[in-house]
């Protein structure tokens, strides 16, 4: 039987009690953010080209438009990237990566370096 119990959430973080000290996961609206569908693969995209268009986002990624521009609104918001808009006919605009959406390559940095010691095989391309 385990010691630990669940205790009521706090301020959208899950807790828990085990052996009687908290643990409250200090990433949950990190996590909630990042563990949305496609945007790890968003965000990879970008630290590989940046930057990109709308529609070569859509056709690396093969997503629906409406999902994408969910998606960058998130990341725009989050300010992990960033939009310019170009005066130009037909309209363009390009989508890169701020200074704190390129400090997250150490985080795919971490999962390739943690893939090959648990020689987990990763999907490539």
């Amino acid at each position: 039987m385990s010691s630990a119990k669940k205790s009521p959430r706090q301020s959208g973080a899950l807790a828990f009690e085990a052996h009687g000290a908290s643990v409250v996961c200090p990433f949950n609206r990190l996590l909630e953010m990042l563990g949305k569908p496609h945007t790890l693969q968003i965000l990879y995209g970008l630290s590989i080209r940046s930057p990109m268009r709308f529609s070569e986002i859509q056709n690396q990624l093969k997503l629906q438009p409406k999902t994408l521009t969910s998606r960058l609104h998130e990341l725009l918001r989050f300010e992990l990237i960033e939009r310019k808009v170009y005066n130009e006919i037909p309209p363009r605009v390009d989508y890169s990566l701020t200074q704190r959406g390129k400090d997250l390559s150490a985080m795919f940095r971490g999962f390739k370096e943690w893939a090959k010691k648990y020689d987990v095989e990763l999907e490539i391309g």
